[in-house]
């Protein structure tokens, strides 16, 4: 979040008076502020909807291993349609939830990872 934040402003590669290094775009300034609020909670419903399905829907647990594998995904794909994610709204079936699967893991490793 910080980092899609702090690359909406333009940088002028200037450092930051008063420090020895920083540059503009080591922080988020006031025009940035916004921006960096809304990506924090779009990040925060994906590792909410993340979370629920791997290791099963039970949230974060110490078991989680903090991937989600095909398997994961079918059995928790429906757990999560009302997130606001719009690619997880309206699976109707596996083989949907399989196409979608296969979108997110664009590498083809068979994991996804947040």
């Amino acid at each position: 979040a910080f980092k899609d934040a702090a690359d909406y402003s333009k940088d002028e590669g200037k450092t930051i008076k008063g420090t020895k290094s920083a540059k503009q775009d080591d922080f988020i300034d006031k025009g940035e502020f916004r921006l960096f609020c809304a990506y924090v909670c779009i990040y925060a419903s994906m590792f909410d909807a993340f979370s629920k399905i791997d290791g099963g829907g039970a949230g974060r647990t110490a078991t989680d291993d903090r991937r989600m594998d095909l398997d994961e995904f079918l059995r928790g794909y429906k757990g999560v349609n009302d997130h606001g994610f719009v690619a997880l709204q309206g699976i109707s079936s596996k083989e949907e939830a399989k196409d979608v699967f296969n979108m997110m893991d664009d590498n083809g490793g068979g994991i996804v990872l947040l």
